[in-house]
């Protein structure tokens, strides 16, 4: 099915995000997910006129945001880390996965929850990576069962100030 989709690359309207699949604990999803290389273009195939913040629309745009700026980063600092995603069979996922060191979930919720933190926890039991991030809009930045909670702008600044991880 992959293939019937690489003209969607070839012409770099966006990208596929394969999934993480070393997980021993839990069977892992094997589909690609896709992202388009721009916001604007998934808000004009989707007829999305307004983004509502209570919308699941906008917490999708946020995850992709978030997305955009992560392939960026590992681009122009041109590391050759793969960034995945890993989702479970049983529906646990963290949305974004760099190389086998650091795994990040993006909610766009301005209060974290402990519902929010679930897929980090799942995929905490592989017991593989050094970094677990749950980026949101809550500005309360606090280190919680081994996971960074932590506001998107503060996440971001960090990136690119290049304290996020190190390889």
């Amino acid at each position: 099915m992959r293939e019937h989709y690489s003209i969607l690359e070839d012409t770099l309207v966006g990208f596929f995000l394969e999934p993480w699949t070393r997980s021993q604990k839990r069977k892992a999803a094997q589909t690609a997910k896709f992202y388009f290389f721009d916001l604007g273009v998934t808000h004009t195939l989707t007829g999305t006129k307004t983004l509502d913040r209570n919308s699941n629309l906008y917490g999708m745009s946020f995850e992709q945001f978030i997305g955009m700026e992560l392939r960026a980063y590992l681009s122009y600092h041109r590391l050759k880390e793969p960034l995945s995603f890993w989702r479970s069979l049983h529906g646990y996922e963290v949305d974004f996965v760099i190389g086998d060191h650091t795994a990040i979930e993006v909610k766009a919720t301005q209060r974290v929850s402990q519902h929010d933190m679930k897929g980090l926890k799942m995929l905490r039991e592989e017991a593989v990576f050094k970094e677990y991030y749950l980026v949101s809009q809550d500005p309360i930045e606090i280190k919680k069962e081994g996971m960074t909670l932590i506001y998107w702008e503060n996440f971001l600044k960090r990136l690119w100030e290049d304290q996020v991880f190190s390889i």
